[in-house]
C-alpha cells in the first residue's frame, strides 16, 4: 500500500510541470518567450524549453512604496503530466526582477484554483492576478523582467513545488514609474459600446486620490450640463493605490434620452471624463404576453409576463368581465425592465374575470388581451402509498390549488371530522405557479395507529385523502395486475435483521399456491422484495416475521385480466457526448425504496474509472440522477439494484 501511494504521488506532481495555458496576452501586456529550466519534484527529473510569459502592470505611475497590480498569463511549459487527476488544488506565481528606478525581486501570486489534469495532454489554467509593493525608496521608471515561475500543488496531503527558472531569452514585460501621483491627471474608462438606461455602467481608472469618495455625473458631449441625477446609484470606490473601480446605474430612459454623452467622475481633488453612448432598448418584434396559468380559483396568484416592450414604461394589467368591462379593483402596475420584459403577480380576486388585459402606458394601440377562466376550488390531493409510521414523513401531491398561499395540513378522523393540526409535526408543502401541490408532511410521533383522513387547506381550497398511520405496514407496487405480475413488497417497522415470509392469500384467509418468498429485514426495520402473483384467486399478500414476534401485516392485491407489466428500463439523455458530459439517467420498473447504483462500463464490461452514483428508488419504482462521463473508455452506462433483486439494465453511450 505504501509503495502504491508513493508511486501515485510521483505521477501526480508531474501534473504541474507541463501542459498548455493557451492564453492570449492581456491588452497592452508585455510578452516574452524565454527558455526555462524546470526542476521536477519527487526525483522526476528536469525539463528545458521555451515558455511564453505575458504580464500586464497597472497603474503606470505609482507612489514610492505603493501597490502595483499584475495580470499574468503563461504559455505551455516544457514538461508534461504523467497522470490524470481531478480537482487538484493549485497556486501559481511568477518572480519579476526590477531594474532602473528600483532593484530587487517581486512576486505575483495568484489565488488557489482546483484543476482537472489530463495525462499527456495540454493543461489549461485560467489567467491569474495579484498585487505587489515597490520599494519605498523607488524613484523613476522601473523595468520588470520575468526570472522564474513557481507552481505549488497539493497532492495526497502534501505540497509540492515546481520551479521553472529563466535561463535565457527573457526581457522586459512592462515599466512602472515611481513618483508622487498627486500632480498627475486621473484616468477614466467607460464601455465603448452603447448602454441601456437603467443599467449599471462599469467604470475604471487610475491615479485618483487614494481613499477619496468618487461622484459620477453625466454631461453633454461638449462637457456641459453635467448632472449627477442622471445616475440613480453607484458603487464606485477608490483604493489605497488610487485605482477606481465599480459601476454607476443610469437613470430611466425618460431621464436619459438616446445620445452621445461624457461620463465625469470627481473625487474632490481630481476629475476625469470618458465618452459614453446611451441607446434605449428597441423591441425586435411585436409585443407578447403570457400567463403562468390559463385558469385558477379565486384567491390564486397568476404570473403575467411580457416581452418586446419599450423599456422603463408603466405596464398596466387588469381583469375584464364577460362584457369586456374593466374590473378596476384587479389592476396591478409594474415598470418594464431594460431588456423590454416585464413580470407581475396578478391576484384572481373577482369571480367575474374572463380575461386579463395588458397595455403599455395607457396607450390603446398597445392593448393585448388573453382569455382566463376562474375555476372552482376543486383541488386534488394524493398521499402516494397512503401509509406512514408515527413520526414518519410522506410525500403529497395534487393539482388545481390556489397559488400565492402556503398550504396547511392536519390529521382528521377517517370521516373528515375532529381535525387536529398538532398531529402534523412538520410540513414542506408548497403550491407552484401552475397550481400543483408538492412537498411532504411529517406525522407526530405520538399519533395512535388508525386510518385517518389527511386534510390540506390553502386559501379557499381544501381536500382530503386517506392515510394509515401504523408502527409497521406493507406497500405493494403495483397493487393490481394480471397473473404473472411481479409485485414489489415494501415493508417498514419490522424487527431489525428478522426474517419475514411473504405469501399470497385467498378470500378465506388460506395461503395460495404461489411459492413463499423470504427476506431479511434491514437495520432500519425496512425491506423490499418481489413476489410473483400466479394464483388467480389471490386477494391479498401477507408479510409475517419468522421466529420473532411474529408481527403480521397484510395488503390487498387485485388480479386483473391483461398482460404482465413491462420489466425494468432506463434512458440516457443525451446518449452521446464528449468527456465531461453530464448524462441524466432515468429508470422505471425498479424495486421501490431499493438502492440503485449507476456506473460507466468499458467495451468488455468492466467498470470505468468514473465515480459511481447511487440513488434510492421511489415508491413508484422510478429514479433520476446525473452521471458525469469522464473516462474516454466509456461505452455504456449500467444501472443495478443493490442487495435486492439485483436487476441490471444497460444502455450504450458514445464518447465523441
Amino acid at each position: 500500500m505504501l509503495r502504491r501511494a508513493v508511486a501515485l504521488t510521483a505521477g501526480a506532481v508531474l501534473v504541474w510541470t507541463g501542459g498548455t495555458f493557451a492564453l492570449a496576452p492581456a491588452a497592452l501586456a508585455g510578452t516574452v518567450t524565454p527558455t526555462v529550466h524546470c526542476s521536477l519534484p519527487a526525483g522526476q527529473g528536469e525539463a528545458t524549453g521555451p515558455q511564453e510569459m505575458s504580464v500586464d502592470l497597472s497603474p503606470s505611475i505609482v507612489d514610492p512604496g505603493g501597490k502595483v497590480h499584475a495580470k499574468v498569463a503563461l504559455g505551455p511549459s516544457p514538461a508534461t503530466s504523467g497522470l490524470s487527476l481531478n480537482d487538484v488544488p493549485t497556486t501559481p506565481s511568477i518572480d519579476l526582477v526590477m531594474s532602473g528606478g528600483a532593484t530587487g525581486t517581486v512576486t505575483v501570486t495568484g489565488p488557489q484554483v482546483n484543476l482537472d489534469i489530463p495525462s499527456g495532454k495540454p493543461i489549461e489554467i485560467p489567467p491569474y492576478e495579484g498585487d505587489f509593493l515597490i520599494p519605498a525608496d523607488a524613484s523613476g521608471p522601473i523595468t520588470f523582467t520575468p526570472v522564474r515561475n513557481l507552481t505549488r500543488t497539493k497532492v495526497l496531503g502534501s505540497t509540492y513545488e515546481t520551479p521553472c527558472d529563466v535561463v535565457s531569452g527573457s526581457g522586459s514585460v512592462g515599466t512602472v514609474t515611481a513618483e508622487g501621483t498627486a500632480g498627475h491627471p486621473a484616468t477614466l474608462s467607460a464601455p465603448a459600446t452603447p448602454v441601456w438606461p437603467s443599467t449599471a455602467v462599469a467604470l475604471t481608472g487610475s491615479l485618483w486620490t487614494a481613499g477619496a469618495t468618487p461622484v459620477p455625473s453625466l454631461c453633454a458631449a461638449d462637457g456641459g450640463g453635467c448632472d449627477p441625477g442622471k445616475f440613480a446609484s453607484h458603487t464606485l470606490a477608490i483604493s489605497g493605490s488610487g485605482e477606481l473601480t465599480g459601476s454607476a446605474v443610469l437613470a430611466a430612459a425618460g431621464a436619459v434620452p438616446d445620445g452621445s454623452y461624457l461620463v465625469k467622475v470627481g473625487d474632490g481633488t481630481k476629475e476625469a471624463t470618458a465618452p459614453l453612448t446611451v441607446r434605449a432598448f428597441v423591441p425586435t418584434g411585436p409585443r407578447a404576453i403570457a400567463l403562468s396559468r390559463s385558469g385558477a380559483p379565486v384567491g390564486s396568484v397568476v404570473r403575467v409576463t411580457g416581452t418586446n416592450y419599450f423599456q422603463d414604461r408603466w405596464i398596466n394589467t387588469v381583469g375584464l368581465d364577460a362584457n369586456g368591462a374593466t374590473l378596476d379593483d384587479t389592476a396591478v402596475y409594474v415598470k418594464s425592465a431594460p431588456d423590454g420584459t416585464f413580470g407581475v403577480d396578478f391576484t384572481v380576486s373577482d369571480p367575474a374575470i374572463t380575461a386579463i388585459q395588458v397595455d403599455e402606458g395607457n396607450d390603446p394601440a398597445t392593448v393585448l388581451t388573453t382569455p382566463f377562466t376562474v375555476t372552482d376550488a376543486s383541488a386534488s390531493l394524493s398521499a402516494g402509498a397512503a401509509k406512514v409510521k408515527p413520526g414518519g414523513t410522506i410525500a403529497l401531491s395534487g393539482g388545481d390549488w390556489p397559488t400565492g398561499v402556503t398550504p396547511a395540513a392536519e390529521l382528521c378522523a377517517a370521516d373528515g371530522s375532529a381535525c387536529d393540526s398538532a398531529r402534523i409535526s412538520g410540513s414542506t408543502l408548497r403550491v407552484g405557479t401552475d397550481g400543483a401541490l408538492a412537498g411532504t408532511v411529517t406525522v407526530a410521533g405520538s399519533t395512535p395507529r388508525a386510518v385517518y383522513a389527511l386534510r390540506v387547506t390553502a386559501g379557499g381550497a381544501q381536500a382530503l385523502t386517506p392515510l394509515t398511520v401504523a408502527p409497521s405496514f406493507v406497500v405493494l407496487t403495483p397493487s393490481a395486475g394480471p397473473r404473472g405480475t411481479a409485485v414489489t413488497v415494501v415493508g417498514q417497522g419490522f424487527a431489525k435483521v428478522a426474517t419475514v415470509s411473504i405469501v399470497g392469500l385467498r378470500a378465506d384467509g388460506s395461503q395460495t399456491s404461489d411459492p413463499v418468498r423470504t427476506k431479511v429485514v434491514g437495520l432500519d426495520g425496512a425491506f423490499s422484495q418481489t413476489f410473483k402473483v400466479d394464483a388467480a384467486d389471490t386477494v391479498a399478500i401477507r408479510v409475517r416475521e419468522v421466529l420473532v414476534n411474529p408481527r403480521t401485516e397484510t395488503a390487498a392485491f387485485t388480479v386483473q385480466d391483461g398482460t404482465v407489466p413491462a420489466g425494468p428500463a432506463f434512458a440516457l439523455s443525451p446518449p452521446e457526448g464528449p468527456v465531461g458530459t453530464a448524462v441524466q439517467v432515468t429508470g422505471r420498473g425498479f424495486a421501490p425504496v431499493a438502492t440503485v447504483s449507476v456506473t460507466g462500463r468499458t467495451a468488455d464490461g468492466k467498470q470505468t474509472s468514473d465515480p459511481y452514483v447511487t440513488r434510492i428508488v421511489g415508491l413508484d419504482g422510478t429514479f433520476a440522477l446525473d452521471f458525469t462521463v469522464r473516462d474516454p473508455a466509456t461505452k455504456a452506462i449500467r444501472a443495478c439494484e443493490v442487495l435486492v433483486n439485483g436487476k441490471i439494465i444497460q444502455q450504450s453511450f458514445t464518447v465523441g
